[in-house]
């Protein structure tokens, strides 16, 4: 994911529990890396040797019919498609030619259904042949180790921090999504449809997205990378990360042809903030946030039920030493302050209620901030 902004951290960069959804795909991707390089240094001709074999069948009858589309890794032009009127008088007699058409589609049947030499045509997304499963493999998979190490910087950058705030179950669905359109957004804009596209940028790009709205005010810390010493600056994410989306969207139109899929990256960011804008304007951004407060708060420690258990034994001031002691311990918990609340308020002590509730409503705006 080059450019000429990049995010170095930012003000959220923690987590309520451990991020599992995050950490699988950082490892995945490191795995696929190890086992494309093996891939790649054990791989026994396959589709290559396959599509040799139906040209030099073709050069030696070049009178037969070999549709433009029939081999799509291959430049119909390089083949001389186009027939002059003296090659088709050497044709043989029709019995002759169909026994001969039949063995050409016979070889150029058996290219196509081979396996790709290439593992990066294999499992990358390829427009020309429009192979859907490779939406979701080419996310994970990258051409070679520093193209990986950057993407899963980024990945840490956002996707920690949106797993923390949308769940384990929403956000892969999530980078799965965005990885698929952000790699048809590269299709559509592919000046050669046969070349692959692969890495997670796309679906990173869609994490940046969504990142720009959930955590809008959100101060990011990024390198400007346009002088031999790069200079650093702070700006909230709504302000610089559609910049960076402006920016790649520029390099697209400027440099088509450079190696990097920047319209990939434009589609994953808008469709990033699209759902980001749905989640918020429907309230299921801040369900989703409640659910996984409640969830790191009983996962890790169950003194809240317990509190409670005890206020209905009639012990309510052990409840609230017990609920004090878990405040200290997860001063920035919601939960914890609207327990201790109800507790209050069930003890008749009112004040201890509308503090607790007032810090759990700062909190709250907090969190959506």
């Amino acid at each position: 994911m080059g450019s000429v902004i990049f995010p170095i951290s930012h003000e959220r960069m923690t987590a309520r529990r451990w991020p599992i959804v995050t950490t699988i795909i950082f490892f995945l991707c490191i795995f696929t890396n190890i086992a494309i390089q093996q891939l790649g240094a054990s791989s026994s001709p396959g589709a290559d040797a396959a599509t040799q074999r139906a040209v030099e069948y073709f050069v030696e009858h070049p009178y037969l019919k070999l549709a433009p589309d029939a081999l799509p890794d291959l430049d119909p032009a390089a083949l001389g498609l186009e027939h002059s009127a003296a090659v088709a008088l050497e044709a043989p007699d029709d019995d002759t030619a169909a026994v001969e058409q039949k063995q050409l589609d016979m070889l150029v049947a058996a290219a196509r259904a081979a396996p790709s030499d290439d593992p990066m045509q294999r499992f990358g997304y390829v427009p020309a042949r429009h192979n859907w499963l490779g939406l979701v493999t080419s996310t994970f998979v990258h051409a070679g180790w520093m193209h990986l190490a950057g993407n899963m910087w980024f990945l840490f950058f956002c996707g920690m921090t949106l797993e923390d705030r949308w769940g384990r179950v929403v956000f892969p669905l999530f980078y799965v999504a965005a990885g698929a359109v952000a790699a048809l957004t590269y299709g559509a804009f592919a000046k050669d449809p046969s070349i692959p596209i692969v890495g997670a940028s796309g679906a990173i790009a869609g994490c940046m997205g969504a990142f720009a709205v959930a955590f809008a005010r959100t101060r990011v810390r990024f390198a400007l990378l346009i002088s031999i010493r790069p200079k650093t600056f702070m700006a909230p994410a709504y302000v610089v990360l559609p910049i960076w989306a402006a920016f790649e969207a520029a390099w697209g139109f400027i440099f088509p042809g450079d190696g990097t899929a920047h319209w990939a990256h434009v589609g994953g960011f808008a469709f990033g903030v699209v759902v980001g804008l749905v989640l918020h304007r429907t309230g299921l951004d801040r369900r989703l946030d409640d659910a996984v407060e409640v969830a790191s708060v009983l996962d890790g420690d169950p003194r809240i039920d317990e509190a409670k258990l005890l206020l209905r034994r009639g012990r309510g001031p052990e409840a609230v030493a017990m609920l004090e002691g878990l405040t200290i311990e997860r001063p920035d918990s919601a939960v914890v302050q609207e327990a201790m609340a109800e507790v209050a308020r069930a003890m008749g002590d009112d004040a201890r209620a509308q503090k607790a509730t007032e810090k759990a409503e700062r909190l709250r705006a907090t969190q959506r901030a």
